[in-house]
């Protein structure tokens, strides 16, 4: 698959995480909502997942949906990936919105334990905040995957 395809699936899932957010904002049914955001956390980490797959593919790594392996894989081959450096240091800091979006993940599409408390000044807000924290999300996702594709345009 080329990089536009991966790109264009990408921007899909991104849009309608977009959308869903929305949705649950114009709706007043609480139980509706719960799905609606957890629909969008979903279809914002398979944006993600989007993310490392054009990464992947741009520089001739393995696949891996794993930021880790990616990025050992990426050294060994001795090239140099900024957005898989940064995604490896935004997983590691309980702090940053990519590990938090991964938590919320694990807690609603996956029926893990709830998310334990943080403690810190750069708490994001999670759960019945108006889909706030999943708008952060969304942001800095977005922010990330279009720095990802202009740095990569330049070579």
């Amino acid at each position: 698959m080329s990089v536009a395809n991966l790109a264009s699936l990408t921007n899909q899932k991104l849009d309608t995480a977009k959308r869903l957010i929305l949705l649950s904002q114009a709706n007043e049914e609480k139980w509706l909502n719960v799905g609606l955001e957890s629909s969008a956390i979903f279809q914002l980490k398979s944006a993600l997942n989007g993310l490392l797959r054009e990464v992947s593919v741009s520089y001739s790594l393995s696949g891996s949906l794993d930021v880790n392996k990616l990025l050992v894989e990426s050294e060994s081959k001795q090239m140099m990936v900024p957005v898989l450096s940064e995604l490896s240091d935004l997983l590691s800091r309980s702090d940053s919105w990519c590990y938090q979006l991964n938590q919320a993940y694990l807690v609603q599409l996956e029926c893990r334990g709830s998310m334990a408390l943080i403690e810190g000044d750069n708490l994001i807000g999670r759960g019945n905040d108006a889909g706030t924290s999943i708008n952060f999300y969304l942001a800095k996702l977005v922010e990330l995957v279009l720095r990802f594709r202009e740095e990569s345009s330049e070579y």
